[in-house]
């Protein structure tokens, strides 16, 4: 049986963790890590320097460790929409997308920095883009589609964090939803006319 110590433990471990978590993307939301200092991880996470050696060999390794959950947790939310919620288009993914980046502003700035982590967005935009394609508009060229798509999504997505997403999440994932819908329809009727 699991004793009470040890549960307060690993309680103070994931408190401290997430707090060095949240220092990291704030900063990485205005500079990049070769400019982070420990001094200023652990001044804004608000723990001690030795507490902060004691889980990450330097700033790099807890970026490595934040990157790896910040990817899991983009991970498993795109892949928590089922397929059937999709049917009628892209608006209840890019809804779940769209909260957790405003539920998540920190998080939002570092993926959109040029400090941060742009390649993550650009990995999150490549999977809705692939959730959200359809197989028959684009046939054996998908892949074209797929990334026209994603940097469309990209492409808007970024101006709406760096405004501070001020347009809600409802409202943004339906005009996403309708540039995406809307450009893969005309694809599909401009390919018809061309078979015609």
């Amino acid at each position: 049986m699991e004793r009470f110590e040890d549960r307060a433990e690993d309680r103070r471990i994931r408190k401290t963790k997430k707090a060095l978590r949240a220092a990291l993307v704030k900063l990485l939301s205005k500079k990049s890590i070769d400019d982070i200092t420990i001094k200023e991880l652990t001044e804004e996470a608000d723990v001690h320097r030795g507490t902060f050696y004691h889980h990450y060999r330097d700033a790099f390794d807890l970026k490595e460790q934040v990157e790896v959950e910040i990817e899991q947790e983009l991970d498993e939310m795109i892949a928590s929409v089922p397929d059937s919620a999709l049917e009628n288009g892209p608006y209840p993914l890019l809804l779940k997308v769209l909260c957790y980046l405003e539920e998540n502003r920190d998080v939002a700035r570092m993926l959109t920095s040029e400090s941060g982590e742009p390649k993550m967005m650009a990995r999150m935009c490549e999977q809705i883009s692939v959730r959200c394609m359809k197989d028959s508009l684009f046939g054996e060229e998908r892949r074209y589609g797929s990334r026209f798509c994603a940097a469309g999504i990209q492409g808007m997505l970024v101006p709406w964090v760096e405004d501070g997403m001020r347009t809600p999440p409802k409202e943004m994932a339906k005009l996403l939803d309708t540039v995406i819908t809307g450009g893969t329809a005309e694809a599909r009727s401009k390919e018809n006319a061309v078979g015609a």
